[in-house]
């Protein structure tokens, strides 16, 4: 959209362009107010309709509940979002780091299955594994005063 900006201003029909934006604005803009009165006339006709099946009351208190549920979400959505970016950042290496392993597991998983079918023994040391990171992770979390 700033390319056309400019390739207006260039060409010298900025005027034209700057005010049919001006009208897609004030379209949006009304647009944006039909949606909010729509969805307030469909809480309403929901809030009807609730309580004309269960009451007044357990209406309301359902209504409460929800946005209750939906208050405490968008806080935990904030807490997500304020994490420092370092922290973020390290979350996005863990996940790549990890789909990268995932990835080299099932390219190998085919060789791996050949040599299993090969030699039984070998079917034990990935069971060893998981239980050795299962210990480890215990005495880890106990160390640490059960913090996972």
């Amino acid at each position: 959209m700033i390319w056309q900006l400019v390739a207006k201003l260039v060409t010298g029909e900025a005027g034209v362009y700057v005010a049919r934006m001006r009208r897609l604005a004030v379209l949006y803009a009304a647009m944006a107010l039909f949606a909010i009165l729509m969805l307030t006339y469909l809480m309403s006709a929901l809030y009807v309709w609730i309580a004309w099946l269960y009451g007044p009351l357990a209406a309301s208190l359902g209504f409460a509940a929800g946005f209750f549920v939906l208050i405490v979400a968008t806080w935990i959505a904030t807490i997500v979002v304020r994490r420092p970016p370092r922290k973020r950042a390290d979350d996005r290496l863990q996940r790549d780091i990890a789909s990268i392993a995932g990835v080299a597991v099932l390219s190998n998983a085919p060789l791996l299955f050949q040599s299993a079918k090969r030699n039984k023994k070998l079917l034990l040391v990935p069971v060893v594994g998981a239980v050795g990171w299962a210990v480890w992770r215990a005495i880890t979390s106990y160390r640490r005063g059960g913090e996972v």
